[in-house]
């Protein structure tokens, strides 16, 4: 196992206690699906995570992702479907619609592991949680859409659950600018509220750095 230097982020660097490998992280891609990237304009976000997905593939990195939608056998709770079909954008898309599907860029490569969820917070009814435990997973690097919702209500989860999370700056995106910034924001607010922020670059500099250790099992 190579034990990784902390991540220049902000407020501090991550993880809090000074180092990470590829075994104890997970990169953790959020609702990147056709609607939202269309609606949020993201080709260039997704351009760039698809990179990185590339890079961190290649080191042997643990990577999960997320679709939100529904069972049209089952649909949604009356107060979320009323509210679902008066919206023009951000819909929960039935699970088959084509707006549901993984955007191809960044579709799941082999077996890993695509979470479903109805609502905003991908570990409510999901294996998520498991999934992150049975790995040993401590620390998680989010990505996705949208940053004001599926991101930040599973970002808030998971510090809740004890992971220490960093979310990508340029790997996350809204159709409001200034809602992203306010997630920004709040994200790092009282030094580290929710967990840090980084550009990807900071990531990738860390995972190459001259000064990451290689110890024994």
């Amino acid at each position: 196992m190579t034990l990784l230097p902390p991540v220049a982020s902000r407020p501090y660097p991550w993880p809090f206690t000074g180092t990470w490998s590829m075994t104890d992280t997970a990169l953790l891609c959020l609702g990147v699906q056709q609607d939202p990237v269309r609606e949020c304009a993201a080709a260039g976000m997704v351009a760039r995570l698809a990179e990185f997905l590339t890079r961190w593939r290649s080191l042997g990195g643990f990577v999960l992702l997320s679709r939100r939608g529904y069972q049209p056998a089952a649909g949604l709770p009356a107060p979320v479907a009323w509210r679902n079909g008066r919206r023009a954008v951000d819909r929960i898309l039935p699970a088959g619609d084509p707006g549901w599907q993984i955007d191809p860029a960044l579709a799941a490569d082999g077996d890993e592991p695509i979470v479903d969820h109805s609502g905003d917070n991908a570990f409510i009814g999901t294996d998520l949680g498991f999934l992150l435990e049975r790995r040993g997973i401590r620390n998680l690097i989010i990505a996705g859409l949208r940053a004001e919702g599926v991101v930040h209500a599973t970002m808030r989860e998971a510090n809740d659950r004890g992971l220490e999370c960093l979310l990508l700056e340029d790997g996350t995106a809204s159709d409001s600018p200034e809602a992203k910034a306010t997630i920004l924001r709040i994200t790092r607010f009282g030094n580290g509220l929710f967990g840090v922020t980084a550009p990807i670059a900071a990531v990738e500099a860390a995972l190459h750095a001259p000064d990451a250790k290689a110890i024994p099992r």
